[in-house]
């Protein structure tokens, strides 16, 4: 390799290590098949200056956004010696819903919002109540020392040459 090149490749060296490998698994990586697994809750990332786009046809409006994501770990994976971890759909949630005008957006928020209240109401095993306090209560709950064990139904969906996947936590088996 010419000294040209290497100092190149050097110089990209910073933006190198900040990005995660692609193996055209998809933005989410690698996720277990569909279907039912039984999973340890490792964490959930809360992201508070996510952006929610309306759809193209309504002129693709930009709305602040508060994103939300949960990190998995298959409980038994007899295919790995390391059970696959996984990061789950994300969540993107508008600050102010009342603002999304396109009627097909404002499903997909609502979509998304009743998605986090099911999975809050699996983790709490009661119906959420308070949405920042659950929140707080999760996150307690997920950086304490017990394992958080739940089913996770992974769903794949496909339209337009594309599949979507979605997760749903079923039940709480452990926590």
């Amino acid at each position: 390799m010419q000294n040209a090149t290497k100092a190149i490749f050097a110089n990209l060296q910073s933006s190198f290590q900040d990005v995660q490998a692609d193996q055209g698994l998809g933005s989410l990586g690698e996720w277990p098949n569909r279907g039912s697994h039984n999973c340890y809750v490792l964490n959930m990332t809360v992201t508070d200056n996510a952006t929610f786009k309306e759809a193209q046809a309504a002129g693709g409006q930009e709305h602040d956004a508060v994103s939300i994501q949960f990190g998995y770990q298959l409980v038994e994976d007899p295919d790995r010696a390391e059970p696959l971890e996984w990061r789950g759909a994300p969540f993107t949630i508008p600050q102010n819903p009342s603002a999304i005008q396109h009627e097909g957006s404002q499903i997909r928020a609502r979509i998304e919002m009743q998605r986090l209240k099911g999975h809050i109401k699996t983790l709490l095993s009661r119906e959420p109540g308070d949405l920042s306090s659950d929140m707080e209560e999760i996150s307690a709950m997920l950086s304490g020392d017990q394992s958080v064990v739940a089913v996770v139904d992974c769903r794949y969906n496909e339209r337009g040459g594309r599949t979507y996947k979605t997760e749903f936590l079923q039940s709480l088996i452990g926590g």
